[in-house]
């Protein structure tokens, strides 16, 4: 087995094995490696593992210099453990060359043996019926009530990669609003420009002006929406009920067989909402490769670090906070 970085006549083989394996993520394609290196001029360490002429796994890693290795969402994916042990090898090496603090592996669905792990993390997916009746028919008569109450409210929906700038303006009010700052929309037109066809923008309108929004990503046989907000003053007309729908009304149009609704913490409020469409939650794995640090962070962490910081981004206009978010989320490349 060869361990070697990615060149750019292997980008095509890259992207095949990562479509081909349903445990992939749309990130682990090299459409992201531009969009983070674009974005944060960070360096790319995305190594490749070939046995025989054929891809056996992809390791897709970024580097802060001076501090840690992170990877696209969706992490390490091989074949097998020791092919996702070959592939460590040069990361590990760089872990202790450069002094790191560790390598961190996102979002991964399989926990790799030898590496420290934190569980906190999870996803929700939906078996999608073949149809849109069937799949109305497969809700429960109180989300099914729910989403027709926003339908009677008067959101009417639009997609196309032409109103990603009412995405982003949905977004980062939303955000704003949770203390999290969010990119400009430059970085959303570059993604969608990037997967071109496997992706799009979806908005909810009410009474003319933007009310919701969502970022979908089709990859393989799933829909993922890594964005997805609405504004907090029309929650009371469940527009996120009406969002969901539309995204998975088309997910099934375009002959989608799961849904993936994306990452959240086990328990929490948006695992509930995501739960109720009928989604089985699955785990998600961040590993950990431990470098000069003592130990592996938790959520709580950072929580802790970050609470000052989250209570004055919720006090800031929503004009300030577009304007200072391209700067504050530079610092911060590892989020989605």
């Amino acid at each position: 087995m060869i361990v070697r970085p990615l060149q750019p006549a292997d980008r095509a083989r890259w992207d095949a094995y990562v479509r081909a394996r349903p445990d992939s993520h749309f990130a682990q394609r090299t459409a992201w490696m531009d969009l983070v290196t674009d974005a944060y001029r960070l360096p790319a360490r995305w190594w490749l593992a070939e046995e025989g002429g054929t891809v056996r796994g992809v390791l897709p890693l970024f580097e802060v210099p001076g501090r840690r290795l992170f990877s696209a969402p969706g992490g390490l994916l091989a074949d097998d453990a020791d092919t996702a042990a070959a592939l460590l090898e040069p990361a590990r090496a760089r872990l202790r060359d450069a002094r790191l603090e560790w390598i961190e592996l996102r979002d991964q669905r399989t926990e790799w043996p030898g590496l420290a792990t934190n569980r906190e993390h999870v996803t929700l997916e939906l078996a999608l019926a073949a149809d849109a009746d069937a799949q109305w028919k497969a809700f429960d008569a109180k989300l099914r009530n729910q989403v027709r109450k926003g339908e009677k409210s008067g959101f009417t929906a639009r997609w196309g990669h032409a109103h990603a700038g009412d995405f982003h303006r949905v977004l980062l009010e939303n955000m704003r609003d949770l203390g999290t700052p969010i990119r400009g929309p430059a970085y959303y037109r570059r993604a969608l420009e990037l997967f071109g066809d496997d992706a799009d923008v979806l908005v909810l309108d009410l009474a003319g002006a933007p009310a919701g929004a969502m970022f979908v990503v089709w990859h393989g046989d799933v829909a993922m929406d890594p964005w997805a907000s609405s504004l907090r003053r029309h929650f009371a007309r469940c527009p996120n009920h009406v969002l969901y729908w539309e995204a998975i009304r088309r997910a099934v149009a375009r002959g989608a067989r799961r849904f993936d609704f994306g990452r959240s913490q086990w328990g929490s409020g948006t695992f509930a909402f995501k739960a109720s469409w009928g989604a089985v939650p699955v785990p998600l794995f961040y590993q950990y490769a431990l470098g000069r640090a003592a130990r592996v962070p938790t959520l709580a962490d950072q929580k802790r670090s970050l609470d000052l910081a989250v209570r004055v981004w919720r006090r800031l206009p929503v004009a300030v906070a577009g304007a200072l978010g391209e700067r504050v989320k530079r610092l911060f490349p590892e989020a989605l």
